[in-house]
């Protein structure tokens, strides 16, 4: 099993700063620099690229947030509507992703992105966010904040009050393979939305997978609101690689 181990954390004055918030930090830094030197690279005037990335970035937050308390928090949004607000507070990755992307294209286009190049720069995001998600997962693991079921799997953490499976650590193991699959996949090009729809198709079958050993979490029919997206990201994944290559044969 995987050794249990606390999450670091340092004091500076009132100020608390632990592991989570360094690795995200550093997650965001990973994903901004990949995206804008990809986009570069790909034909995208720098400066341009480098703001959308950054809306990207901070609407993602947002969107990670206000998906995370209206679908597993809706008793609390009924009781206190200004929880939507506090954008510091809970996150969820799906709220994040879809999020991000959505704002990628919006901001994209009033920068005056032709659909070509919208295409392009949200595929340098898809491109790069397995890279980012690693640390970003790194530090869910680190704060023990997915916690599993109980089980003696020698995939669990050895948890002081006994062992559990820690699903931000299997989902960072298994983003650290996608992000080296996609490495190895960057040898050659690509059509522009290919990483897109291949981010899509590895990543929906596997949270859906995970979000089974959730436990504490809103279900809705029996299912989370990660897993209802799980599918969706599946289905849209496949659609997206069928069209790309439809193009690009035609």
């Amino acid at each position: 099993m995987f050794p249990y181990v606390e999450q670091p954390s340092w004091s500076f004055g009132p100020f608390t700063v632990d592991g989570f918030k360094i690795l995200v930090l550093t997650a965001v830094v990973v994903g901004f620099e990949i995206v804008v030197r990809r986009a570069a690279r790909r034909g995208l005037d720098r400066e341009a690229a480098a703001t959308v990335t950054a809306w990207t970035i901070a609407l993602g937050f947002v969107g990670s947030h206000i998906f995370d308390v209206l679908a597993y928090f809706p008793a609390l949004v009924r009781h206190s509507p200004l929880e939507v607000f506090k954008i510091w507070g809970s996150m969820s990755s799906f709220g994040g992703i879809f999020g991000g992307l959505l704002a990628a294209a919006v901001v994209a286009r009033s920068r005056g992105f032709g659909p070509g190049e919208r295409l392009r720069y949200v595929d340098c995001v898809a491109f790069a966010f397995p890279f980012a998600w690693i640390f970003g997962r790194a530090g869910c693991a680190l704060a023990h904040d997915h916690i599993g079921i109980e089980t003696t799997s020698w995939l669990a953490v050895q948890f002081p009050s006994g062992p559990r499976l820690d699903l931000g650590l299997l989902e960072c193991l298994y983003t650290v393979a996608v992000a080296a699959l996609f490495l190895a996949l960057d040898r050659r090009r690509w059509p522009d939305g290919f990483f897109l729809g291949l981010f899509f198709a590895l990543y929906g079958p596997v949270r859906f997978a995970l979000d089974v050993f959730r436990t504490g979490d809103a279900r809705y029919l029996g299912w989370t609101p990660g897993q209802y997206l799980a599918v969706a990201s599946t289905a849209l994944g496949a659609f997206v690689l069928v069209r790309v290559f439809r193009r690009a044969h035609a």
